[in-house]
């Protein structure tokens, strides 16, 4: 039997893969928090044999393992992951005479892109001034409160060229099946490695911090599946943890 090892485990790195596809894994992002939960079902025999009550014998079955992971990284990949979407890119390019209805205060979307560039409005063939009528945006235009060349309901013609950008369409897949490592470390142990495999995970919504007063995080859960693939006496089908002793 090993030596007992206090454990921290201060970080580490998540990186997952299709399940059953053969490929390799991806980084999902440095990992503040991964957590597996557990569910049960218990059956109780009441003790009938003797006065006073209490429990002849109690049976408990796992019926849910569940694996959460906090992680920060933002790539397309692992948003399209969190929000059951599909990444892709779009390219830089132009756009001229982009129709909008403008709006004191309000804002006007860029159809095309992000990071906009050389704007320029007119309405009714007159020019708008930027930093008078406008100002541009990440994504779009804001006219001022006090435009003077606008009113509301005018229709406004946006000129304007965006940068090449990653996207992510939403909510188009059904949560997928992959497998997941953990390669951590434990702090109370010079550091020494600590690894999770688990074989076969599916991926339900997430939740995606893009507003706060720290870094950002995806929390993702994972339904544990059975992997049938693995077999053997005391094998088993769901996890494997693995951590070097003192």
């Amino acid at each position: 039997m090993g030596k007992k090892t206090h454990t921290l485990i201060g970080g580490g790195e998540c990186f997952i893969g299709p399940f059953g596809g053969g490929a390799g894994m991806r980084f999902l992002g440095e990992a503040s928090k991964v957590e597996l939960s557990f569910s049960e079902e218990k059956k109780t025999l009441k003790n009938y044999s003797t006065p006073g009550g209490g429990t002849a014998d109690t049976v408990s079955l796992i019926t849910d393992v569940q694996l959460v992971i906090t992680a920060h990284g933002f790539d397309t990949e692992s948003l399209a992951m969190a929000t059951f979407g599909e990444s892709g890119s779009i390219a830089g390019g132009t756009v001229t005479d982009e129709s909008h209805v403008a709006y004191r205060g309000g804002y006007l979307r860029a159809q095309e892109g992000v990071d906009l560039s050389a704007v320029s409005l007119t309405n009714g063939g007159t020019p708008l001034v930027e930093g008078t009528d406008y100002e541009v945006k990440g994504g779009g235009v804001r006219i001022l409160e006090g435009a003077t060349n606008v009113v509301d309901g005018d229709t406004v013609l946006m000129t304007y060229t965006h940068a090449s950008s990653a996207s992510v369409e939403a909510i188009l897949n059904a949560g997928k099946e992959y497998i997941m490592a953990f390669d951590g470390f434990n702090q109370a142990f010079d550091g020494k490695p600590v690894v999770l495999d688990v074989y076969r995970v599916k991926n339900t919504p997430s939740s995606l911090g893009l507003v706060t007063d720290d870094f950002g995080s995806i929390e993702f859960t994972f339904d544990v599946l059975k992997d049938d693939g693995k077999t053997g006496a005391g094998v088993s089908q769901f996890f494997k943890l693995m951590q070097i002793e003192g």
